[in-house]
Formats: structure tokens, sequence, C-alpha cells
């Protein structure tokens, strides 16, 4: 017999995607927003999901990234995204240096 506490979990997920997948469908339709569903079924989610949990923080993350690009271009200045371990030899002072020999 499953526990209690498995038969919620099940379905309170299930109420969750469910919601979701509603919200989703009725986002273009003009009569229910479909926020009003998609905001409860992603709240039931990350409830109960640790991989949906996950997947909303890294698109909250990127897209505060992203609103943060904006202001700080608005504000005249320029954050390169790429990162780099080191500049290439042309942008250097110093001449590059020479690969080591295989003589001690």
């Amino acid at each position: 017999m499953a526990r209690k506490g498995t038969v919620g979990r099940a379905l309170r997920l299930a109420a969750g995607w469910a919601l979701t997948l509603a919200g989703l469908v009725l986002i273009p339709v003009p009569i229910l927003p479909g926020f009003v569903l998609l905001i409860p079924g992603l709240a039931l989610l990350c409830a109960e999901s640790r991989f949906i949990r996950r997947g909303l923080r890294r698109l909250r993350e990127h897209w505060l990234l992203r609103r943060a690009m904006r202001e700080a271009e608005k504000a005249g200045l320029r954050i390169d995204e790429d990162p780099d371990d080191e500049d290439p030899p042309e942008e250097r002072d110093e001449p590059p240096s020479a690969p080591p020999s295989g003589r001690p």
C-alpha cells in the first residue's frame, strides 16, 4: 500500500503539470489569461520537483543578467560576457613566450 505522502505528492505533481500545460495552451486565448493557471501550476511543481525549481532558478538568473546588461548599456557601460582566460598574443604588451623545448 502506498504511503499517504507519496499519493499526495503524486496528486500535487499531476495538478501542477495539468495547470501548467493548461496555462501554456491558454496564453494566446483572449477569454481566460493563461497566466492565471500557469503561475499556480509552476508553484505546485516548484514545491515538489527539484528539476523544475532548478530550471526556473536558471531562467530567473538569466533574465536578471540580461536586465542588468541592458541597464548597464543605458548607463554607458559595456560588459563583455565572454569568459577569456587569457588575452590573445596580439593584444598583449609583451611578446608571446616560446614553447618549452624538450631538452634540459
